[in-house]
This record gives structure tokens, sequence and C-alpha cells, in this order.
């Protein structure tokens, strides 16, 4: 009969391998952009604001296999009230599946390259075992101490030996390890045994096993060492293919928001980007952070399927030098056109008065004025027939009125979570005496 370790010991153990457990990524999403202006070129810079809830388990450890104080496999007994013990505690509820090992493939395939914690695709090289296959079990390092592990197959690639995870390794692998398939047996709680979550110690019930079977289970620990997180920026929206803390910080172009973010927040708000950014794609990762320095790793290996990242279009650029040319019934606004990248074109709003008045703004042209090059003008007159809307929606201007002009930037399609347009702004007013642009102001 196996040897129950007493609590302290069990503590101790449990604390100690802990150092390599990563969290569970938090989830991430966008709570809202918003713009501001400062300095003497009001261009708009982006503050984007993130939000995500945070992680409550580590990720899941693939296929443990219950093992004595030195690393050897604890056998079954197959007697009742024979006691085993899981490596961390507490056990997540409702997390946990635990295994009988009844047999083992004698079709043998060595790791092409050393592997880490956390790791899901692994190369095998080829071909490929006939039995490992999608949903199949495999053991890496069978009979090795302290490396041993099991692991569900997801995807099989046959011609280049690559095998894809279900859950990230639990330990780091060599060069040469052992792959070989693995016939598992799901056992039944308090059918085959009982299990207590606070302590990890499971208990086997009369005929639940065959002694000298392994045992593996595949279970998530309760987070218990969350210390911190830590934001990046990468450029683009085709992003890091495989995201983990290692290859984002490998990524062009990548910037670290901030290393420091509290353990207690949910929120942070991205200040940094500047003016030449407006319009541009970004890609943001968050990652949970324990108190050993080990990151989040992937919900998936799927790049989109991972709930710590977010996808985010900057604000477009306020349009600059506003200016109008004042005839008879007539206003001529024109404007440098923005470069941003993913800027679409523009829409002009119309109010009476000195002063731009959002309750009282019309929009005046019927399409979208396009984005342009140079200087981009908008004619408020009945000569304009292709996109000034109608005046009996809009009337033209009164000689000897004085209106206010507001021109947004509008952008194209974006990954924000509301699926919206994000629009700045900015004001200038214009008479039959005078067309001078105030530069403030917002719809």
């Amino acid at each position: 009969m196996a040897i129950l370790e007493s609590q302290l010991s069990q503590q101790v153990v449990g604390n100690l391998a802990a150092d390599i457990l990563s969290a569970e990524p938090a989830i991430l999403g966008l709570i809202q952009a918003s713009q501001f202006i400062d300095g003497l070129t009001p261009k708009g810079k982006t503050r984007i604001t993130l939000n995500w809830t945070a992680p409550t388990r580590n990720e899941f450890i693939g296929g443990e296999l219950l093992k004595n104080p030195d690393g050897t496999p604890d056998l079954a007994d197959g007697v009742a009230s024979a006691l085993h013990e899981m490596q961390f505690d507490p056990i997540a509820a409702g997390s946990f599946t635990v295994y009988e090992r009844t047999a083992v493939s004698s079709n043998t395939k060595t790791l092409t390259a050393s592997t880490m914690h956390g790791q899901r695709i692994i190369n095998i090289g080829t071909p490929v075992p006939a039995d490992i296959i999608v949903g199949a079990k495999i053991v890496v390092d069978d009979g090795v101490s302290n490396k041993e592990e099991y692991i569900e197959v997801k995807a099989v690639n046959t011609l280049t030996g690559d095998v894809t995870l279900v859950d990230g390794l639990f330990y780091p692998h060599a060069s040469g390890a052992v792959v070989k398939q693995a016939v598992l047996s799901s056992k039944a709680l308090a059918t085959h045994y009982t299990l207590e979550l606070s302590t990890g110690v499971l208990t086997e019930l009369a005929g639940g096993f065959t002694a000298g079977n392994r045992i593996a289970i595949r279970y998530q620990a309760t987070l218990q060492d969350l210390d911190h997180y830590e934001l990046y920026r990468v450029p683009g929206n085709a992003p890091v293919s495989i995201p983990t803390k290692a290859n984002v910080l490998a990524a062009s172009g990548v910037s670290a928001v901030s290393s420091a973010i509290p353990s207690t927040a949910t929120s942070f708000q991205d200040q940094t980007p500047l003016d030449p950014d407006n319009g541009k794609d970004f890609t943001y990762y968050l990652f949970s952070m324990d108190d050993q320095g080990n990151a989040s790793n992937l919900a998936s290996e799927v790049m989109t399927q991972n709930p710590h990242m977010a996808f985010v279009e900057l604000i477009p650029t306020i349009v600059q030098n506003l200016s109008t040319d004042v005839s008879s019934n007539k206003v001529n606004v024109s404007w440098d056109a923005v470069s941003d990248p993913n800027a679409n074109g523009y829409n002009i709003f119309r109010s009476p008065g000195a002063t731009f008045d959002p309750v009282q703004a019309v929009k005046a042209n019927s399409t979208l004025i396009p984005k342009g090059t140079g200087r981009v003008s908008f004619d408020d007159s009945a000569g304009n027939v292709s996109n000034r809307r109608p005046s009996t929606e809009v009337p033209y201007p009164v000689d000897g009125q004085t209106y206010a002009y507001k021109i947004e930037t509008e952008d194209s399609t974006t990954y924000w979570t509301d699926g919206t347009s994000n629009i700045p702004t900015l004001d200038t007013s214009a008479s039959k005496t005078s067309g001078a642009g105030d530069g403030t102001g917002g719809r």
C-alpha cells in the first residue's frame, strides 16, 4: 500500500513544485478608446483602455503520473482504501479526470528537439506511428523519474511529424526523449476512487484499479500565487502565431506597455500611442505572472482563440489646417488629407452660429468624402451636386449668417469590440466675411 505523506510534507512538496505552474490567461477585452489633444498641432492621440477578468486557476496539468516522494511511479495497490497523492492542491472542482494505464505501445519515437514547460506542439519525426492519432494519449519519458507525463493528442501532421497537444507539457524534455502511445482507461469518481480536493488525496475503492498499474490524472489547481500582469503591444492585426510571452517579446516592433500592473487590477489604460500611430492596427497581449516569474501560457495553440489577446485599430488623426473660402451663399471648407493607413474618408457637420452646437448640427455630405491627398475640400452650396445633401434636408448657407463646421475622419472596418467606426473631431466657423477656424470642440 502506498504511504501517504504527512500534510505538512505534502504542502512543502506542492509549494516547491508549484514554482513552475502557470496561471490561466486573463480574459482580455477592450473597454473604450478615447482621443485627447495636446501640443500646438492637435492631431489627436489615442488612449486605449483595456479590461480583463482575472484568472482563478492554474492551467491544466495534462497527465500527471502519481508518484512516490523519490519520483518513481506510485502504482495502484488494487485494494480498497489504498491512498495516493497529487502533486498540487487544492484541485479545482470539476476539473479532473483520473486514468489507469492498462497498456503501452511498442512503437516508439523520440523528440527531434528539446521542449519546455507549457509547449503544445512537439515533433517526433516521420513516419508517425499509426497509433498516435487524434484523441490518443501519449507518454513522454516513460519510466524516467520526475519526467514521465501523459498528454492527449489534438492534431497530427504526418508530413512533418508535428504533434499538437490538448494541454501544454508540464515538464521540459530533452531531444531524444521517448514518445509512445499509452492506453489509459478513464476511472469514475465514487465508483473507482474518491478524491479530496483540498489535499489532492486519492483513495482507491474496491475493484477500482488493478494492482501494479500506473495512475495518472488531468486536472487544474486553484491559483494562489498571482503576482502581477504584463501588457505588451505588437504592430499589426496578423500577429504572433503562437503567442507565448517569449514569442511576443521576440516579435518585430513589440512595445512593453507595462510590466508591473498590480495583481488586483482588472483594467489598464495605454497612454503610450503617439500621433504617428493614429489609425494603425495593434495587437495587445496580457500575461498573468506568478511570484516566480512564470507567465500564463496559451489557452489554445490557435492564435485567435487565446483570451489574453485583443485586436485594436487606433482612432484616425484629427484633420489639420482647416480653412474656409466664403462667397455669397457658399462656404468652401478645405483641410489637409490625413495619412492614416486605415482612414476611409471624412464627414462634415454644420451648425448655426460661431460655436459648433452638436444639438443643432446636421451632416452636410451625402456620401463619405474620399480620403484624398494634399488638400481635401467640400463645397457647401448648390453647385455641389456630387456629394452634398439636397437643400430640402440641409438648406444652403444664407448670406450674412455665421456657421460652425466640424470635420470628422472615419476609419475602416475595425477590430473594435463594438464594431463601430471611431471618429475624432474638430471645428471651424465661417460667415460671409470670415473663415477662421478655432480648432477646438467636439461633437
